[in-house]
C-alpha cells in the first residue's frame, strides 16, 4: 500500500513559547513610548485645556452645593440646643396687707422666758401669692386678692386656670380672699409671707369655720339647765313651753334644738407669740375656731 503515514504535529517546547511572549510584550512597550515621544504638541495642549475647562466647570457646581448645604443647615433648627426659658418679671417687694390665709395644724404648748406654760395654736400661714389687684380707679378701693394652697391643674376649669395664667403663676391656688393694702406696691405674682405682715406680740383676730356638732338639744346648744333629775320628773333635758298663747305664733330667735356648729366664727383679741419664718408658721396664744387642717384667715385687729 502506497498510503503515506500521517505524522503527528510537533508542539514547541514550553521554554520557547514563554520567550516569544516576553519578546512581544517588550516590542509593544517600545512602540508605545515612541508614539508618545513623537506625538505633536498640539494634542498635548488640547488635552490640558480640556482638563482645565472640566475643572473650572466642576468648581462652580461644588461651590453652589456647598452654599446650598450651608443654607439648609442654617435654616434647620438646632435640635441639640434646648429652647431658652422665658425670663421672669422683676417684681417689687411684697406689700403690707391686713391679713393672710393659713391652715390650722393643731395645738401645743411652749414655755416663756419666766418659765410659764403658754398654750398656743400652730398655724401654717402662707406663703400667699397676689392673684389680682383692686385699684381705686377701677374698683373704688385698694386691695389684693391672695391665693393659698396649690391644687392640681386638672381639677380647675379653663376660666379658673386663666386667672392664674394671667398672674404669671405656675399652678392654680385653691383658696382666694381679698385683703386691704396698707403699704407698698401690689403686683400680680408677688409672694407674701408671714414675716412680711405680722410680728411677735401683735394682736390679731382669726376667722374660721367651727367644728360641726350635728343636731343638738337646747342643753348642749344653748346651755339650758334642764329639768329636775329626781322625784318622778319626766322633763330632764327636753324643752317645754314655746312661748305665750296670746300672739298665736313663735317669736323669732327662740332657743330651740337644731343644727350646731359648722358656722363662720371670728375670735378676737388673740396674741401672736412667735413667727417662724423658716417653716411659714405662726404661734398664736389660745384656741382658734376650726379643726385640724381647716382654713383660717388671720387679720390685724
Amino acid at each position: 500500500m502506497n498510503e503515506e503515514k500521517q505524522q503527528p504535529e510537533q508542539t514547541p517546547p514550553a521554554d520557547q513559547s514563554v520567550a516569544e511572549t516576553s519578546v512581544a510584550e517588550e516590542t509593544v512597550a517600545q512602540a508605545t513610548e515612541a508614539s508618545a515621544e513623537t506625538a505633536p504638541a498640539d494634542s498635548v495642549e488640547a488635552s490640558a485645556s480640556t482638563e482645565a475647562e472640566t475643572a473650572e466647570t466642576a468648581q462652580p457646581e461644588e461651590t453652589a452645593q456647598a452654599e446650598e448645604s450651608e443654607a439648609v443647615s442654617a435654616s434647620a433648627p438646632a435640635e441639640s440646643e434646648p429652647a431658652p426659658a422665658p425670663k421672669k418679671r422683676d417684681l417689687p417687694p411684697p406689700p403690707k396687707v391686713t391679713g393672710l390665709i393659713g391652715r390650722k395644724l393643731g395645738m401645743t404648748h411652749i414655755f416663756d422666758e419666766q418659765g410659764r406654760m403658754v398654750p398656743v395654736t400652730v398655724i401654717e400661714l402662707g406663703p400667699c401669692y397676689v392673684v389680682q389687684v383692686r385699684t381705686p380707679e377701677r374698683d373704688g378701693y385698694h386691695a389684693v386678692q391672695l391665693g393659698f394652697g396649690p391644687m392640681k391643674t386638672q381639677r380647675a376649669n379653663k376660666p379658673y386656670r386663666g386667672i392664674f395664667k394671667k398672674a404669671d403663676l405656675d399652678r392654680p391656688l385653691a383658696h382666694l380672699k381679698e385683703f386691704r393694702v396698707l403699704e407698698g406696691e401690689a403686683v400680680s405674682g408677688q409672694e407674701v409671707r408671714a414675716e412680711h405682715v405680722f410680728e411677735a406680740g401683735e394682736i390679731v383676730k382669726v376667722t374660721g369655720t367651727s367644728k360641726g356638732k350635728g343636731f343638738a338639744g337646747t342643753v348642749k346648744r344653748w346651755g339650758h339647765a334642764g329639768g329636775p333629775k329626781t322625784h318622778g320628773s319626766m322633763t330632764h333635758r327636753r324643752r317645754l313651753s314655746s312661748g305665750a298663747t296670746g300672739p298665736q305664733r313663735v317669736f323669732k330667735g327662740l332657743h330651740m334644738a337644731g343644727r350646731m356648729g359648722g358656722e363662720r366664727v371670728t375670735t378676737r383679741g388673740l396674741t401672736i407669740v412667735a413667727v417662724q419664718s423658716e417653716a411659714n408658721r405662726v404661734l398664736i396664744r389660745g384656741a382658734v375656731p376650726g379643726g385640724r387642717g381647716s382654713i383660717v384667715y388671720v387679720q390685724k385687729q
